[in-house]
């Protein structure tokens, strides 16, 4: 490392705010000279919101960004580019009916001095320059390695020449600082280790790096050091051997142990009947049959939705009749492969979550199980019929319901408005199951009940959260779908969600969960899959995984 007293980029005090929302908190870090430098940390840690702060996409509310000892006070875009900094985007964004040269040398343009009179009466200075931009085009499609697709238009690469090319024509604008964000992004493992060594020889090369990326392996493996963030703040800054250490950062990225998860049933359908409290499970009490699950089992929708008897106690995954099975299912973005063949099984009265850093797939193994995404090959088997080519809303009448990810509440509604929203596809066949059906949501959140009146879009994180799963639950669900209900909130808020999850479960409702938090999820789940880059890479019970280390590797790359 060509490293320097003098950084070459240094924020202090950096804070971006949106409205009301601050997404980027006093974060002060420096990047040296001749370095590669990781930003991470969990889903909407802010660090999107630093890069575009950085290159002058978002204009910061307080502190200050230095690039090479300047400041970069209100200076636009175009003009960061000109003093060295280039970066590409989470989503490839290149121009498609353009060729791949074309593309490059579009980026060397940041460099060009023309004027546009002598760039229309075609000067000699503007005819070196052309010459000179396509010397330095094929120069750097040289570099990253597709040379011989100069020719071929940007839209017929493939996806991984597409993230190349991006990179080449950041590269031709001549920075002296190169931020890439999230560069692997739908790369099997062979690419991201090309990857890695493409990211290596620029360093070598004399670029400094900027990385954010959500496969920790590629990041322990490429960078120099690392900086975290968390909801907005820097928590951590050092070398990755002691960043994957830190147990800020592993807090941050596995969650805190959760002192109530001795409470948490754990095994759904494996130990109904008896909790691992030593309580009584209420879904097989005569009492948990005034439930409005219990109801919903009894008497079918007119929708005729599938219907099946709640679990027996001593049932489990490996004695009850599968309620879903997932066989080999492969989801595609256009060309990227999201998916790699994810087999799961969940079991009548399970409480199962799905495990992974940013980018493993989870979201998208949820988006293709509620029927929101096709799937290029496999199966999904809800309550023994094959559903994989059932409507989305077809599957919300059969009982298989998804609370989304970023709650996705009507902001303009109440909050009664937003639960009557969730009875939208599903039918009740009296009035009075209506209401059994609400009085049983606002007992999980009686908080909902007191501000029935209130906009959604004025309620807290927290609230909102509680809205979203309370219209998931009005639509009586025979498998709930929870996608990350704990983003973005507070410790405590998450604490007392988790316990209303666990409620839930305990009253009969299946749930599978994708969650980030897995000290939270795991101690309160029966079982568990890792997922790794569109991949199962482990499973067990949620008890055995939360003192595996298998955990920790998924998460910060370890191993």
């Amino acid at each position: 490392m060509n490293a320097t007293s003098a950084p070459l980029l240094r924020t202090e005090g950096l804070t971006v705010k949106f409205g009301g929302l601050t997404a980027l908190d006093d974060v002060s870090f420096e990047i040296r000279r001749g370095e590669i430098l990781g930003l991470i940390g969990p889903n909407g840690a802010g660090k999107t919101t630093c890069f575009n702060a950085i290159t002058g996409v978002y204009q910061p509310a307080s502190g200050l960004v230095s690039f090479d000892g300047k400041p970069l006070v209100k200076t636009k875009r175009n003009a960061i580019t000109r003093l060295g900094i280039a970066r590409t985007f989470q989503n490839v964004r290149l121009f498609g009916e353009m060729t791949a040269l074309e593309n490059v040398v579009v980026g060397t343009d940041a460099r060009h001095k023309t004027s546009v009179p002598g760039a229309v009466f075609r000067t000699p200075r503007h005819r070196r320059e052309e010459r000179d931009a396509i010397d330095r085009g094929m120069a750097m499609l040289t570099f990253v390695g597709i040379a011989p697709r100069a020719a071929e238009k940007a839209r017929n690469l493939p996806y991984g020449d597409q993230r190349r090319l991006e990179i080449a024509r950041a590269l031709a604008t001549d920075p002296k600082l190169l931020c890439l964000d999230e560069p692997a992004a739908g790369f099997n493992p062979s690419e991201k280790s090309a990857l890695m060594d493409l990211i290596r020889k620029i360093r070598d090369d004399g670029f400094t790096v900027l990385l954010i990326e959500h496969d920790m392996r590629m990041v322990m493996g490429v960078t120099d050091r690392i900086v975290v963030l968390e909801f907005g703040r820097k928590i951590a800054d050092g070398r990755p051997a002691d960043i994957r250490e830190d147990p800020a950062v592993i807090a941050a990225y596995l969650g805190a142990p959760d002192a109530d998860a001795d409470e948490a049933p754990g095994h759904g359908a494996g130990d109904a009947g008896v909790d691992d409290s030593g309580r009584e499970d209420r879904s097989t009490d005569d009492s948990a049959q005034s439930t409005p699950e219990a109801m919903w089992r009894a008497e079918p929708a007119v929708t005729e939705p599938l219907t099946q008897s709640p679990p027996t106690a001593g049932s489990g995954p490996g004695s009850a009749a599968a309620l879903l099975e997932i066989e080999d299912m492969v989801v595609d973005y256009g060309r990227i492969r999201a998916l790699h063949g994810i087999s799961l099984t969940v079991a009548e009265g399970e409480l199962i979550t799905l495990l992974g850093a940013n980018g493993a797939g989870k979201t998208t193994t949820m988006r293709a199980m509620s029927g929101l995404l096709p799937l290029t090959r496999g199966r999904i088997v809800f309550d023994g019929r094959d559903i994989t080519r059932m409507q989305a809303h077809e599957r919300v009448a059969h009982g298989l319901i998804q609370a989304p990810e970023g709650r996705g509440v009507f902001p303009g509604m109440t909050v009664q408005e937003n639960l009557e929203m969730g009875c939208y596809g599903r039918s009740f066949r009296r009035k009075a199951d209506y209401h059994r059906t609400l009085e049983w949501v606002f007992e999980l959140f009686p908080r909902l009940h007191e501000r029935g009146k209130q906009v959604g879009g004025t309620l807290s994180g927290g609230e909102q959260q509680m809205l979203a799963i309370a219209r998931a639950l009005m639509a009586r669900p025979r498998l709930l779908l929870l996608d990350e209900p704990s983003m973005g909130l507070a410790p405590m808020v998450i604490q007392q969600i988790f316990r209303i999850i666990t409620e839930i479960n305990r009253e009969g409702t299946t749930v599978l969960l994708v969650e980030q938090n897995a000290q939270q999820a795991l101690a309160r789940s029966g079982r568990a899959y890792i997922l790794e880059t569109g991949k199962v890479t482990k499973t067990g019970r949620g008890s055995e995984l939360l003192i595996d280390p298998a955990v920790k590797s998924a998460y910060l790359g370890v191993g």
